[in-house]
């Protein structure tokens, strides 16, 4: 059954920051990119999206991610990792539907499931809040519809 889904984004967040998320249910955003320090306040420049994930309980899965080293990894000099997060009602099933339709239509470079397969009927995200460039405000999986 086709289903549309809300999403409110709140970031961008420092990696050294991550102790600080709430520990609610939601969908995340991982991106390298550096930090604009001639802006007042200084502001996040986003280079890349490189992952999307789902979770219970965000701010215990940053603290404690299985694939940290995996983001490390994709830094270039001067890069840091930025984070932002949608809290979410939805229960588990949809969490995972949704982070499936985001990553089939973004891509991330770190998300393997779900890049070329989506094994949901279609899919809406509407995406608000503090959304980048990477990704538009209404996402439709699958695309080729």
């Amino acid at each position: 059954m086709e289903k549309t889904y809300n999403i409110e984004m709140v970031g961008y967040f420092k990696d050294e920051t991550r102790t600080l998320f709430p520990t609610v249910s939601g969908i995340y955003f991982v991106y390298r990119g550096s930090l604009n320090t001639v802006s007042q306040p200084p502001s996040a420049i986003l280079n890349e999206l490189i992952y999307i994930g789902e979770t219970e309980n965000i701010g215990n899965r940053h603290n404690e991610h299985d694939r940290r080293q995996d983001f490390l990894d994709t830094l270039k000099y001067g890069e840091q990792l930025f984070y932002c997060y949608a809290e979410t009602t939805f229960s588990e099933a949809d969490r995972k539907r949704v982070e499936a339709a985001l990553i089939h239509e973004l891509q991330p470079a770190l998300n393997v499931q779900n890049q070329s397969l989506f094994n949901y009927d279609r899919t809406t995200v509407i995406v608000q809040g503090d959304r980048h460039a990477f990704v538009p405000n209404t996402i439709i999986a699958p695309s080729y519809y």
